[in-house]
């Protein structure tokens, strides 16, 4: 059965659409650049972690902010840099070590912890820690739920199966994995949006 890697280099086309700029996130990632603002911090530099085709780091990038895209799909990461042309876009994972990136002052993770194992991802906090400076914020939106979402994980596309590993987490198991190094201070829940997801601000002590 093939991975989350393989599902996403297969659907990466379907992610190269127009429409998809307009995305609900613009709301959540104005809020979250704005932090920034109220803080004094100017062309804040922010990692956008499982960046796909790039939306998302567009937004931030409109906004004023120097951004840098990592995600483990290659096609997504062609797609990012056809089309986002004033970010920087690499090929990696969140589960591995991230210091080559350098520094941030802003990380977001939206959606993306969900395809972490709980066994990785006290790590993949670990390795947000190792790149965002002391008192930056880091963005985390995840599923609320317990355990993996056998229904959301796995897929059958021409005739292959995939599990994309799929997991929901609450805020407790976020914290507990994010502790020391991160302390949440803000939780936000947006009525419009798909119901279940939480989004998490959390600063670097």
């Amino acid at each position: 059965m093939k991975g989350v890697k393989d599902y996403y280099n297969k659907t990466a086309g379907e992610w190269n659409n127009e429409e998809l700029k307009e995305k609900k996130e613009s709301e959540i990632l104005k809020k979250f650049y704005e932090c920034f603002s109220l803080a004094g911090t100017k062309s804040p530099r922010i990692l956008d972690m499982g960046s796909g085709a790039g939306y998302d780091s567009q937004i931030l990038c409109s906004y004023g902010a120097r951004v840098m895209g990592i995600d483990v799909s290659e096609k997504l990461v062609e797609i990012a840099k056809s089309h986002v042309k004033n970010a920087k876009f690499v090929v990696g994972s969140i589960t591995e070590e991230l210091k080559s990136l350098g520094s941030f002052d802003g990380v977001v993770c939206l959606a993306t912890i969900t395809f972490v194992e709980i066994q990785n991802l006290r790590q993949t906090f670990i390795n947000i820690g190792q790149v965002l400076k002391k008192g930056g914020l880091l963005l985390v939106s995840s599923h609320e739920g317990a355990g993996k979402d056998i229904k959301q994980s796995y897929v059958q596309i021409d005739g292959e199966e995939y599990d994309k590993n799929f997991n929901n987490y609450s805020a407790e198991e976020l914290c507990g994995c994010a502790f020391p190094e991160f302390k949440l201070i803000d939780t936000w829940k947006f009525a419009d949006f798909e119901e279940g997801w939480r989004y998490y601000v959390f600063i670097k002590k």
